[in-house]
C-alpha cells in the first residue's frame, strides 16, 4: 500500500469514527456544536496518529523480512 492509498484509507476510517464520536459526545455534552467541534479535533489527531502507526508497522515488518 502506498502512502497516498494509506492516507485515503485513514480518511475513510476517520469519517466512520467521526460519526460514532459525534453521537457519543453529543450524549456527553448535550450540544451538537460542542460535539462536532470535539469530534473534529479528535478525528484530525487520529488521522495522523493512524498514519504514523501504519508507517511504523510497515517499517517493523520490512526490517523483520530483511533479517530472514
Amino acid at each position: 500500500m502506498n502512502k497516498k492509498q494509506l492516507f485515503y484509507k485513514a480518511i475513510i476510517w476517520q469519517i466512520i469514527g467521526l460519526l460514532w464520536i459525534s453521537i457519543l459526545s453529543y450524549v456527553w455534552f448535550g450540544s451538537w456544536l460542542r460535539s462536532l467541534s470535539f469530534s473534529l479535533v479528535v478525528v484530525i489527531v487520529s488521522i495522523f496518529a493512524y498514519i504514523l502507526y501504519e508507517l511504523a508497522w510497515n517499517k517493523i515488518i520490512k526490517n523483520k523480512r530483511k533479517k530472514l
